[in-house]
C-alpha cells in the first residue's frame, strides 16, 4: 500500500512534468491544423511511439495479466495477438485514406466527401467514432481510478477525477502536438519501468520456473494454447473486437492524416511492435500469479489488478510506485489521445461542417476545446458508476466492429451506395451493441461471441446487397484528383 500523500506526490509530480513539456514544446502562433493534425509533419520515430502508447489502454495494462492469471497460455493469446496484428491491417486502410483524402481529419470527413456531401452517413459514422472514444475515457479512467484506490484507499470517485484531470491538463494547450510530444516520454518509461519490474519479480518469485508453472492459468487447466473453449469464450469476441478497434479509433485515423506521406506505413508497423512488447511482458506477471506454489502464499483478491498485487507482495513499496507510474503513464496516454481525437471530430466534423461553414482557426480551436471538456464530463459520470473493465472492453469492442466492414467498403468498393454504408453502421449498431450490453451483464458466452459477430455480418450484408443497386462505378482517381 502506498500512503495517499506519496499518491499525490507522485499524481501531481506526474502532471506538472507532462505540463512544462507541453509548453516547452508548444508552437508559437497557435494553429488549427498544428493543433489537429500537427501540421501533417508528424514523422516515424515519435509517430511510432506516440500509437503505440495511445493504444496501451486499460486492458494493455490490467487485462493482459488478467487473462494469462485466469486463463493461461490460451487466454493470453487470444489477448494479444490481434491486438498486435490490429496495427498491421490497418496499414492499408491509413494509406488508402490519406491517398484519397490528403487533407481530411477523420473518417467521417473522409465519408461525407465520398458520399457526396451525404449527412445520414457521415452522422451515422459519427455515432461509432464519439462512442469509441468515450469508451476509451471511461475505460481508462476507471482502471486508474480502480488502481490509485486499490493502493492507496483514495476513494474511487476522487481517482477517477484526477486521472481525466490530469489528461485533460496537458491536452488542452497544444492538442495533438501535446499528446505526442508527451506519448513519446510516456512511451519510454513505460518499457524501461516494464523492463525493470517484470524480470526482478521473476527472480524475487522463485525464477522463470515459476512462470512456467503457471502457463495452464490459476486452475492449471489451460496448459493448450489453442484451448477451444477460450478461443470460443474469448478469442473470437476480443479477435473481432481488436481487429476493428483502430478502424472505429480517430486516435488512428489523426494520426494517419497527421503523418508524413512516406511515415505512414513505418509508423503503424513499428508501432505495433513496440505496443507488442508490453501485455507480452506484463502478461508474465499473470503466469507468476497462477502458478501454485504463488498460489499458497498469495492470494489474489482482484485479477483485475493481479499485477499490481504481485508487484506490492514480491517487491518494495518504491517498485510498487513505479508500475503506478507505469500504469498512469498508459493510462493518461491513451487519454490524451482520446481528447485529442474528440477535438477533431467536434471541431471539424461538426462545427465546421454544420454550423459555421467559415469558421476561422480561433473558432475551431475554441470548438475543440470546448469538445474536450463536453465529452470529459460525459465520460467521467459513465466512470463513476464504475462498470467492469472487462465488460466495457467487450460492449464498446462490439461498437468498434459496426465500422469494419463498412469501412473497407467505403475505401475500395465502386459499386457501394449511401444506403448501404447507412444501414450497414445502423443495423450493426442497433442488433450488435444492445445484444453485447446484455451478454455480458448476464455473462453468456453464446450471447457474447453472437454479438462480436452479427455486426460485421449485418454490415456485410448491407454493403454487398447495395452494390447491386448502383447505377454506376465510382471514379476513385477523379475524386482524389478533384480533392486534390
Amino acid at each position: 500500500m502506498l500512503s495517499w500523500q506519496n499518491a499525490l506526490i507522485l499524481t501531481f509530480g506526474y502532471i506538472l512534468a507532462m505540463l512544462a513539456l507541453t509548453f516547452l514544446t508548444k508552437k508559437k502562433e497557435e494553429t488549427a491544423s498544428d493543433f489537429l493534425v500537427m501540421d501533417r509533419e508528424l514523422g516515424v520515430f515519435r509517430g511510432a511511439f506516440s500509437i503505440a502508447a495511445s493504444w496501451i489502454w486499460a486492458p494493455a495494462v490490467f487485462i493482459c495479466s488478467q487473462k494469462s492469471f485466469e486463463q493461461g497460455l490460451p487466454g493470453i493469446f487470444w489477448f494479444t495477438f490481434p491486438n498486435i496484428l490490429c496495427f498491421f491491417v490497418f496499414v492499408p486502410i491509413a494509406l488508402r485514406a490519406r491517398k484519397l483524402l490528403p487533407h481530411g481529419y477523420s473518417m467521417p470527413d473522409y465519408l461525407y466527401a465520398r458520399f457526396n456531401s451525404d449527412k445520414k452517413v457521415h452522422l451515422s459514422s459519427l455515432i461509432v467514432y464519439f462512442g469509441y472514444q468515450l469508451g476509451a475515457i471511461i475505460i481508462n479512467a476507471l482502471a486508474g481510478g480502480i488502481l490509485i484506490h486499490s493502493l492507496t484507499d483514495i476513494p474511487v470517485s476522487y481517482c477517477i477525477l484526477l486521472m481525466i484531470g490530469a489528461a485533460l491538463s496537458y491536452s488542452l494547450i497544444s492538442g495533438l502536438r501535446a499528446s505526442v510530444i508527451t506519448d513519446v516520454v510516456q512511451m519510454s518509461m513505460i518499457l524501461f519501468i516494464t523492463f525493470m519490474l517484470v524480470p526482478w519479480l521473476i527472480s524475487m518469485a522463485g525464477g522463470f520456473e515459476i512462470v512456467t508453472a503457471g502457463f495452464g492459468g490459476k486452475s492449471g487447466n489451460f496448459g493448450n494454447i489453442f484451448d477451444p473453449s477460450v478461443a470460443y469464450s474469448f478469442g473470437i469476441a476480443a479477435t473481432i473486437s481488436l481487429i476493428s478497434g483502430p478502424i472505429a479509433d480517430q486516435m488512428f485515423f489523426q494520426r494517419a492524416f497527421a503523418a508524413k506521406k512516406k511515415a505512414i506505413s513505418s509508423i503503424f508497423i513499428f508501432g505495433g511492435i513496440a505496443f507488442g512488447v508490453v501485455p507480452i511482458v506484463l502478461s508474465l506477471l499473470g503466469f507468476i500469479a497462477a502458478a501454485p506454489a504463488v498460489q499458497e502464499v498469495l492470494t489474489i483478491q482482484d485479477p483485475q489488478m493481479v499485477g499490481p498485487e504481485l508487484v506490492g507482495h514480491f517487491l518494495p513499496a518504491w517498485a510498487l510506485a513505479l508500475f503506478v507510474l507505469l500504469a498512469f503513464a498508459g493510462l493518461s496516454s491513451t487519454l490524451d489521445s482520446a481528447f485529442a481525437a474528440i477535438s477533431s471530430l467536434v471541431s471539424v466534423d461538426i462545427y465546421k461542417r454544420y454550423v459555421k461553414t467559415d469558421a476561422s482557426d480561433k473558432d475551431i480551436l475554441k470548438m475543440a476545446r470546448l469538445g474536450m471538456l463536453v465529452c470529459a464530463a460525459i465520460g467521467t459520470t459513465i466512470a463513476l458508476l464504475q462498470p467492469k473493465l472487462l465488460w466495457v472492453f467487450l460492449i464498446y469492442g462490439a461498437l468498434a466492429s459496426s465500422m469494419l466492414v463498412p469501412a473497407f467498403f467505403s475505401l475500395f468498393s465502386k459499386k457501394v451506395t449511401n444506403t448501404g454504408i447507412i444501414l450497414s453502421i445502423l443495423s450493426s449498431v442497433l442488433l450488435g451493441l444492445p445484444i453485447s450490453i446484455y451478454a455480458n451483464t448476464v455473462q453468456n458466452a453464446d450471447l457474447i461471441v453472437l454479438s462480436a459477430i452479427l455486426p460485421p455480418v449485418f454490415g456485410f450484408l448491407a454493403c454487398w446487397l447495395s452494390t447491386f443497386t448502383s447505377k454506376q462505378d465510382f471514379d476513385y482517381e477523379a475524386f482524389a484528383a478533384k480533392i486534390r
